[in-house]
């Protein structure tokens, strides 16, 4: 236990010294009588003085020592739960402010993709407290909106402004390797996830995709691709013959990585919602977790132990005897 033990101002210990000068024999206080070396041996007394002498050389040790501000470190402890550690990347490209393709025509206000990809993403995060969560998003670059952490708030104010926004390209690789990135140098302890909320429309060159069959590997990560089908985007499941699509040529990579890797086409918000809900069962698997525990404090007991001493000493001094009478 003492490995972990830390001071907070340890040059006060240079002050220990000092408790020593209560065990010097400085003298005693003298009385009007002219010899006391004939009186016989007072045992009760002779321990009496040992122990207030005791007395203050603890009390000056312990206000050293207190002062000094020693402590203890939490440490971790160990938990276990239900969730998962999962990076949501989000497609915030010009399409993505498309409706979907359940939206129809009977709307007046069909609700964009990404807006229905914002509520059903938000609306998941509160659903799962057990959870870590971080975020990116991406179109022409990726910008990393919130790192993966226990901080939901960053995530959710992430989620609330993320705007789509035409640029020309969309890049998803780049945005997967910075997802990837924020697994780096964190402890394995729970199943680790990539979701990715995109509508295609992307390719991926040679070169990036052998970088990304590596960081999946290394990361252990699986992603999860929730395709949002707009109109005028062709199905993945169903394929139109004879013509290539670049969502399906992510597809077909994805499936080839060699990791873990699930996709759901959605249509609608209510395709879109069962998607997530599907996500959940799948990262609903046992995690673990630590918890950094608060350190421990040792000064307030160091400090009541001085005032006892202080306190038994000022008892003593005003129990002394002043003045014998004859």
């Amino acid at each position: 236990m003492l490995s972990h033990l830390h001071w907070t101002y340890p040059w006060l210990l240079w002050g220990l010294p000092l408790s020593l000068l209560p065990l010097l024999d400085y003298g005693s206080r003298t009385f009007a009588y002219p010899r006391t070396a004939d009186w016989p041996p007072d045992f009760a007394s002779g321990v009496l003085r040992a122990l207030l002498r005791a007395a203050g050389a603890i009390s000056i040790a312990a206000l050293v020592v207190a002062s000094a501000a020693p402590y203890l470190e939490g440490g971790t402890q160990r938990l276990s739960g239900q969730g998962a550690e999962i990076v949501i990347v989000l497609d915030r490209s010009g399409s993505m402010s498309e409706p979907l393709v359940g939206a129809g025509d009977d709307s007046a206000h069909p609700e964009a993709k990404i807006n229905a990809a914002r509520r059903v993403l938000l609306d998941f995060m509160r659903r799962r407290p057990g959870d870590t969560f971080g975020m990116t998003t991406f179109n022409a670059s990726p910008i990393g909106r919130a790192p993966l952490s226990e901080d939901r708030g960053l995530v959710e104010a992430g989620l609330a402004s993320a705007e789509a926004r035409s640029e020309g390209y969309t890049a998803p690789a780049s945005a997967l390797a910075l997802a990837l990135d924020y697994f780096r140098d964190r402890p394995l302890t729970a199943s680790r996830v990539v979701l990715l909320v995109s509508d295609g429309g992307a390719t991926i060159k040679d070169a990036n995709r052998e970088k990304l069959r590596a960081l999946f590997a290394a990361r252990q990560a699986s992603l999860i691709w929730i395709y949002t089908r707009g109109e005028g985007e062709p199905s993945i499941l169903d394929p139109p013959k004879h013509r290539e699509i670049d969502s399906l040529t992510l597809h077909e990579f994805f499936g080839s990585m060699g990791s873990p890797y699930e996709m759901f086409e959605v249509t609608s918000a209510e395709g879109l919602e069962h998607a997530v809900a599907e996500v959940g069962r799948l990262t609903n698997l046992p995690t673990r977790y630590e918890q950094r525990l608060p350190r421990r404090d040792l000064a307030a007991p160091l400090f009541v132990l001085a005032l006892a001493g202080i306190g038994l000493l000022v008892f003593a001094r005003a129990m002394e005897v002043e003045a014998w009478q004859a």
